[in-house]
């Protein structure tokens, strides 16, 4: 087993260690760390952490994660060890114990940021980088990562794994914390450079632009077409707006001040090298 943690700095604020100490901890003690430092996009770091793996099982942990408890990285083998049909198995994932009322605010109204730890295998389009485990076999038939792809390679990996015929299933009793940003500033500040990403795809690589469903209960990835992601855009304004969710409002807000102003950066600088 061969555990990869993509990380810029190789540190992350001090998390990185750790993490490293969860994994220490672990019940299952047979496996090598590799820590990916420097490179990016994160698609291409795993892969290149995957090319030096030596395991069998390949499981990938974002450098801002700490694992739930002791047995979660034996549960994940355990899974893809008794379940063939299983391409692609994670945590759920929850918010850390420590929050502050705001990050707690934070999680209740945006979507994707926490779900249930389930009693059963459940299938589910939830399962991410925050923590995934697969089988090296499964992740050469899909071909690996994206070596360029900025945003988006959680749905586009689920998709890939989806289509080769796997299931992609949270674990039972296992869970990862991923922390919410840290003031709202930090959290606008990462939905506008989102919306940038989601714009750069669009341009670039429209075909790998693929849609995830904010309920957990949702079991695929999906493509839509653009006249209809504006549509679901201006809905989930909207909806915020009337719910008297604001933080989401405003997240939804900086998500597509991003878009739009990279989408015209874009342009202006094509037109300046004409």
């Amino acid at each position: 087993m061969t555990v990869i943690i993509p990380s810029l700095d190789g540190h992350r604020a001090g998390n990185v260690g750790r993490l490293i100490e969860d994994i220490e901890r672990q019940t299952l003690e047979d496996f090598e760390l590799l820590l990916v430092i420097g490179v990016s996009p994160n698609g291409r770091a795993r892969n290149v952490g995957a090319e030096q793996a030596r395991g069998h099982y390949l499981i990938f942990i974002d450098d801002d994660v700490r694992l739930g408890h002791q047995r979660v990285l034996e549960q994940l083998v355990d899974a893809l060890q008794r379940y063939p049909e299983f391409g692609l198995v994670g945590p759920s994932q929850q918010i850390p114990t420590d929050s502050t009322w705001l990050q707690l605010r934070m999680a209740e109204q945006l979507p994707r940021t926490r779900f249930p730890v389930v009693e059963a295998y459940t299938e589910s389009d939830m399962v991410s980088h925050l923590c995934l485990a697969l089988r090296r076999e499964v992740w050469d038939e899909v071909g690996g990562e994206s070596d360029t792809l900025i945003r988006g390679t959680d749905p586009d990996l689920r998709l890939r794994v989806r289509q080769a015929g796997y299931r992609v299933v949270v674990v039972p009793r296992t869970w990862a914390y991923h922390p919410m940003p840290g003031s709202l500033r930090e959290l606008l500040r990462a939905w506008f450079s989102a919306g940038a990403g989601s714009a750069e795809v669009f341009l670039t690589s429209p075909e790998l632009v693929i849609d995830a469903s904010d309920s957990f209960q949702e079991t695929e990835s999906f493509q839509r077409p653009f006249r209809r992601r504006i549509i679901d855009a201006f809905r989930r304004v909207l909806k915020a707006a009337i719910c008297a969710q604001e933080i989401r409002l405003l997240c939804q807000c900086a998500y597509s001040l991003g878009y739009l102003t990279h989408v015209l950066n874009r342009k202006a600088a094509s037109a300046a090298s004409r």
